[in-house]
């Protein structure tokens, strides 16, 4: 099975000179001026990979551009602008009206202007560049990371790989359960806040998109630590704690909520300023200098072997 990351560094990921940040990161850093930074990322969706073709068209809207505003995020910055281009196998008025209104809801709600693009005809795909902005000291790396440091996380988990289960018919789920995980698939809801208030308290970030384990793993390969991460700490539904499911937090993907690491120093101003702005943070474990991800379970057992998380060439 071929592997995204390794396809990536064997064919595409050349030194590129007179640029901050390249390939490696959630997004790119371009320089803007003496103390900002663009920030650069792209993402595409393509039908029955990504999405179902019955998928409710407003909430793809949504979704293709949540995900680039995810990446933009968890690089500290703030996401400014967008370009779309979409190739579809006809026009139809109504699907596009309907997607147009989802796209320009989310780019709404997090202050992003579209301004170009391209269509074409094809096998329905979405691509989306998006463009932010993060101060040059403000800026969050995978390679940040330093041991002895809290872990955070974002909002929930599980939710998104809930849903996806429950689309295909794998697990049954309560009726409320089903609509809040669907819902969170299929429109996921990356921290709404202003970055700026925010990115100086951590040391690193990374949105989680393949799943927590390999998407934390790629912090510490890039800041070359460790980390322990404890189960019972996970922010997680009833159903998965009553149900066991904690694979769907640790593997599933599809979240678009942050993992980040910070000095244990900023607790207190973290909580704060999570509570001020009506957001979730939840310290889930703490890196140090063993080179090695270690994950326990809700009995503090040690779990000895991980599972791989999403993969787009599974």
């Amino acid at each position: 099975m071929v592997k995204e990351f390794s396809l990536i560094e064997k064919y595409f990921n050349k030194k590129v000179n007179d640029v901050p940040l390249g390939i490696g990161d959630d997004g790119a850093l371009l320089e803007k001026n003496s103390q900002n930074y663009y920030v650069l990322s792209q993402d595409t969706l393509n039908v029955d990979s990504h999405f179902l073709r019955n998928t409710n068209t407003k909430n793809l809207g949504w979704k293709s551009l949540a995900v680039n505003v995810s990446d933009i995020i968890a690089m500290g910055g703030n996401p400014k602008f967008a370009l779309l281009s979409i190739s579809t196998e006809k026009v139809e008025d109504k699907w596009l009206k309907e997607f147009s209104s989802g796209l320009f809801d989310c780019a709404n709600h997090y202050g992003v202007s579209v301004i170009g693009g391209d269509t074409s005809r094809g096998s329905l795909s979405i691509t989306i560049t998006i463009i932010g902005e993060v101060k040059k000291n403000r800026a969050l790396r995978r390679d940040g990371a330093s041991e002895d440091e809290d872990i955070w996380i974002s909002g929930e988990l599980g939710l998104a790989s809930l849903g996806f289960a429950y689309q295909m018919n794998t697990i049954s789920l309560p009726s409320l359960m089903s609509k809040k995980a669907l819902l969170a698939l299929h429109k996921p809801k990356p921290i709404s806040i202003d970055m700026s208030k925010i990115n100086h308290l951590f040391s690193s970030a990374i949105d989680i998109s393949d799943g927590l384990i390999p998407d934390i793993q790629h912090i510490l390969n890039k800041s070359k630590i460790g980390a322990d991460i404890f189960c019972e700490y996970l922010p997680v539904s009833s159903w998965i704690k009553k149900n066991h499911g904690y694979d769907f937090a640790l593997y599933g993907g599809e979240d678009y909520q942050l993992a980040l690491t910070a000095p244990k120093k900023n607790r207190l101003k973290i909580k704060k300023i999570a509570a001020e702005n009506n957001l979730q943070f939840t310290i889930i474990g703490g890196t140090n200098k063993s080179k090695i991800l270690q994950l326990f379970d809700v009995n503090g057992r040690l779990i000895k072997k991980l599972k791989k998380g999403f993969s787009h060439f599974g």
